[in-house]
């Protein structure tokens, strides 16, 4: 699942999958991620993986290894 994560914030940040990994930073120079990005990041979390990432913890989530922990987390 988490190759499932970083699919989804590949193409939803348009960005090769290769450049990044775990300790990347969403705001950093490789992802240069906003926050509308990262909003759009975790809806399609939500409609692919069918899990729910509250703003409030989104916006605590710095890099993709935390979000995909996140994730990981959170499933049911």
């Amino acid at each position: 699942m988490a190759s499932h994560v970083e699919e989804i914030i590949a193409d939803r940040l348009r960005v090769d999958q290769s450049e990044f990994d775990a300790s990347t930073e969403f705001e950093g120079e490789t992802l240069d991620a906003e926050s509308l990005d990262l909003v759009e990041v975790a809806e399609a979390v939500e409609a692919d993986l069918g899990v729910h990432v509250p703003d409030d913890d989104l916006a605590t989530l710095d890099t993709v290894g935390e979000f995909t922990d996140y994730v990981l987390a959170n499933r049911d």
